[in-house]
């Protein structure tokens, strides 16, 4: 005969550690909440559109998904540089040798580029394979839009890295989460203005808003992007240079505390 009392214990012991980890708390709440948010707005902004409205939408939905793996899916791959290392004890090993943090960070920035290049290849061929895009130009558009976000990419890593670089494995989720939280408030699949008023300010910030209005307007309304590039190039590289000084201040300090902890 089955007791229930050991089953409920498994239950209760579960319900502690998940209490008590921050990641799982996030996991639990914050993943569902954003696909709320991205394709709640996202068919707000189609519900209000009229069907010429939507002119060439094919192309910019694809170069918005196209595009944000650059931000969002990068982010991930520069955050998991230093989460292997965390996770298999290997930080201090790794500083120990002659190798100055700049050396690493410019190591894994270069990692990053060539992943990401695999990547979009591969889903750009994916794309002409299975819609009708004209190849030159989804190919020219997307180098037109692709080198703010790829600054943007650096600013966000390396602030969700000094938060790793301070928690260790605790803010491993954390960081995962600042990466993509500021997705629904960037436009990558529907314009800012479908946000409510506080988060259109949010977006104001961001120099990811900038690029994709630019590129929807250029590829669904003929307009000129050069005002939005410039934005978001201005703001990309402001962030860019902050976060990076951030990150290394707080390395220094997090070494001097001992990197040991960041595996605990």
């Amino acid at each position: 005969m089955i007791t229930f009392a050991p089953i409920w214990a498994i239950v209760l012991r579960h319900i502690h550690v998940w209490k008590r980890d921050l990641n799982l708390m996030l996991a639990t709440f914050y993943w569902p909440l954003l696909d709320i948010l991205i394709w709640g707005f996202l068919g707000s902004w189609i519900a209000q559109m009229q069907t010429s409205q939507l002119y060439n939408y094919e192309t910019a939905a694809l170069l918005g998904v196209l595009l944000w793996q650059v931000v969002g899916r990068g982010c991930n791959i520069m955050i998991t540089t230093l989460t292997e290392e965390v996770y298999n004890n290997n930080v201090v090993n790794l500083f120990s040798m002659p190798l100055q943090i700049t050396q690493w960070m410019c190591g894994i920035t270069i990692f990053y580029g060539m992943m990401m290049c695999a990547s979009i290849i591969f889903c750009m061929s994916v794309m002409f394979m299975l819609y009708d895009l004209s190849i030159p130009y989804t190919i020219g558009t997307y180098l037109i839009f692709v080198p703010p976000l790829f600054i943007s990419c650096l600013w966000m890593s390396f602030t969700c890295l000094s938060v790793i670089v301070t928690m260790g494995k605790r803010g491993v989720e954390l960081g995962l989460v600042i990466g993509w939280v500021l997705m629904p408030f960037s436009g990558a699949y529907y314009p800012v203005e479908v946000l409510p008023a506080w988060g259109q300010t949010v977006s104001a910030f961001l120099p990811m808003s900038y690029v994709f209005q630019g590129m929807r307007g250029y590829v669904m309304h003929q307009q000129n992007p050069t005002s939005y590039l410039i934005k978001g190039y201005a703001l990309s590289i402001v962030y860019a240079a902050c976060a990076i000084l951030l990150f290394v201040y707080f390395f220094n300090r997090s070494k001097q505390k001992g990197l040991a902890r960041l595996s605990d």
